[in-house]
């Protein structure tokens, strides 16, 4: 049986987990994690997991009021690898949560890796956000941060998942939407049509809003070279409308790099201002799907920016899950989440 304790940082069981965690994070980003000389300084919880003896997950919360009062910060959590996919991590997040009122914490925050898919997935499920990266991490940008604000009274697991990314209330609230979708009608488009491309410029102005101008969107020079690299790839461009009105877009292309050839990926979601809250984006997912089936696509991958918090809670309550992202400029493009699902 698997049992739960409180233990010390130095516990000899506990030492040997960080060390184990520390090693794989070297082995999968090549470096030392920035935080792998920490001590037990402000650790105010250590939560070990033992099967009978041996300690086999574990997790601690650090008191971190230099990055605001009543901050906690997750640490060293880790599952050895032979008993990951049995809820421990989610046994250890929950004893943390449950230890930090004790100690006034009201709001957790954490930094885990780009590359760690199930750990970022955990996370989402549990009901933390991604948030600007924290000191240390302000420029890793393998780094990916995340936050949650705990309830005042506490809250049972239960509670808490029902506002999680992708819960079941995320769910209602699209399906009491989905109604103005009726008599909508969806157009297909080349890449380089000039609406597909005023689309898509129109979406460069509100991811500019979001992170500044940056990236392929960084200006009408940077979108149009971006633009012409991708039209090899695409397969389809969906426009969405209301009669002579535009309503949204997304777009379907072949795999992008590192991905199996019977992949695809889809691109450049737009719902336009005024048609939000109709149920128009969960429309384009639908259609870009059936698209994807009908062209013998085994898997749909996708990404998008952590400051677009309700495009997230849409991919996860559609089905996609967090994945590791491939290629060689991941490392560069520190502000996306990449998220995939079979078809």
């Amino acid at each position: 049986m698997i049992t739960g304790h409180l233990a010390t940082w130095d516990d000899p069981g506990v030492a040997a987990l960080r060390t184990a965690q520390q090693a794989e994070l070297r082995a999968l980003y090549g470096d030392d994690d920035i935080g792998h000389e920490m001590t037990g300084d402000g650790i105010v919880a250590m939560v070990v997991l033992r099967d009978g003896d041996v300690a086999v997950a574990c997790g601690a919360l650090r008191a971190a009021p230099e990055l605001g009062a009543g901050t906690g910060e997750l640490k060293r959590m880790y599952v050895v690898p032979s008993y990951r996919g049995q809820g421990l991590a989610r046994r250890v997040l929950d004893e943390l949560e449950a230890a930090a009122p004790a100690h006034g914490l009201r709001r957790l925050v954490l930094e885990t890796g780009a590359l760690q898919a199930a750990a970022i997935g955990l996370y989402l499920a549990a009901g933390y956000v991604p948030i600007d990266r924290f000191p240390p991490y302000e420029d890793e940008t393998t780094s990916r941060c995340l936050a949650k604000d705990l309830p005042e009274h506490g809250g049972t697991a239960r509670a808490r998942q029902a506002v999680a990314p992708g819960s079941a209330r995320t769910d209602a609230v699209d399906e009491a939407r989905a109604d103005g979708v009726a008599g909508l009608v969806v157009d297909r488009l080349a890449w380089m049509d000039d609406e597909a491309v005023e689309l898509r410029r129109l979406m460069a102005e509100t991811l500019r809003g979001f992170y500044g101008p940056v990236g392929y969107f960084a200006n009408d020079e940077t979108l149009a070279a971006a633009d012409r690299a991708e039209a090899g790839r695409s397969l389809v461009v969906l426009v969405v409308r209301d009669g002579e009105q535009t309503l949204g877009t997304l777009s379907l292309s072949a795999a992008p790099e590192g991905r199996p050839a019977d992949w695809g990926e889809l691109e450049r979601l737009l719902v336009l201002p005024a048609a939000r809250g109709r149920g128009v984006a969960r429309l384009l997912l639908q259609e870009a799907e059936a698209e994807a089936r009908a062209r013998g696509l085994s898997t749909l991958t996708l990404s998008t920016g952590y400051r677009q918090l309700p495009a997230m809670q849409l991919y996860l309550s559609s089905g996609y899950r967090i994945v590791a992202p491939t290629g060689d400029a991941w490392p560069r493009q520190g502000r996306l989440y990449w998220f995939a699902k079979p078809l």
